[in-house]
């Protein structure tokens, strides 16, 4: 039996249409299935937990984009669930990367009969030792921020209706940038230690895109034990500005402003505590401990 999350506002509650979809086609095929509806990560993950409690489920397929994977990596690591995906969120980079169709027929076939694979995770630690996980990436500092002011607002909602989350994205961006203020930044990754003046933000990712396929980190494998990390410090905010446009197409990684690296164990902190966004979902404030988990998520791929 597969057990389907439903995140009921993604999309701006386009989940609701794709679910319906989804489970008339259910019907059709006569699978054996059974559903979680919530409005919020926190209730769907209490309402799967009880139903895997006493269920037999043998996969979980996730109804939404980003965020509600995000939430169901900890039962899918917990039970040792394959993950699918039927992507209806406003930035699906998971499904971008992972090449998963968007129409919710096609991505239901890919979760009854695609295959199992093994994929990186990112395990982020806060000071107090508790950890969460990110499958698409982590973002610090004015990314961070960005992610608040982005989750927060009105726009979304209307970017997501006109199928344009990258856009919710680039607004945001203009709103914070002029009210963020720079942080010297202490990056170690595998045991050295560099220092980055006047860093607007740190991207650790295990995927190439953020942010409805902003090309962050455009060599990032998710399955290569290892975390790509973006650097952008040194320069003004006009300065920032010309260089993001290239986030479209990956070629600000030859930008003297931006420094890419990569390893398995990176320990970011800062003067102050910087905000932290995991998948576009709050994961703690800097000083942060991150690492790659090789291959201990399973999802579910299409079979071609």
């Amino acid at each position: 039996m597969i057990m389907f999350v439903v995140n009921e506002k993604s999309g701006n509650g386009k989940a609701r249409a794709v679910w319906s979809t989804v489970e008339q086609n259910l019907r059709q095929r006569g699978a054996a299935y059974v559903k979680v509806c919530a409005e919020t990560p926190e209730d769907a993950v209490r309402q799967a937990e009880r139903i895997l409690e006493r269920e037999p489920v043998e996969r979980i397929a996730a109804v939404g984009g980003d965020g509600t994977v995000h939430s169901l990596l900890r039962l899918a690591l917990k039970y040792r669930l394959p993950l699918g995906f039927i992507p209806c969120g406003s930035g699906n980079d998971t499904a971008l990367t992972l090449n998963l169709p968007r129409a919710p027929e096609a991505a239901l076939d890919v979760v009854l009969n695609g295959k199992i694979k093994a994929v990186d995770l990112i395990a982020t630690a806060r000071p107090d030792g508790e950890e969460e996980y990110s499958l698409v990436s982590v973002a610090i500092g004015l990314d961070g921020a960005v992610a608040e002011e982005v989750n927060a607002s009105r726009y979304k909602s209307w970017c997501n209706r006109l199928g344009l989350g990258r856009l919710a994205y680039i607004i945001g961006l203009l709103r914070v940038l002029p009210r963020y203020r720079t942080e010297t930044v202490h990056l170690t990754a595998d045991g050295e230690t560099r220092i980055f003046p006047q860093t607007w933000l740190v991207t650790v990712a295990n995927m190439p895109s953020y942010g409805g396929g902003l090309k962050i980190c455009p060599d990032a494998r998710h399955d290569d034990d290892l975390l790509d990390i973006c650097v952008a410090s040194r320069c003004s905010p006009l300065t920032l500005l010309l260089v993001f446009p290239l986030v479209l197409t990956g070629r600000h990684v030859k930008s003297r402003y931006v420094t890419m690296l990569k390893g398995k164990d990176i320990r970011i902190g800062a003067n102050r505590p910087l905000p932290a966004y995991g998948d576009g979902d709050p994961v703690g404030r800097t000083p942060l401990a991150v690492r790659v988990l090789h291959r201990q998520l399973l999802v579910v791929t299409p079979s071609g």
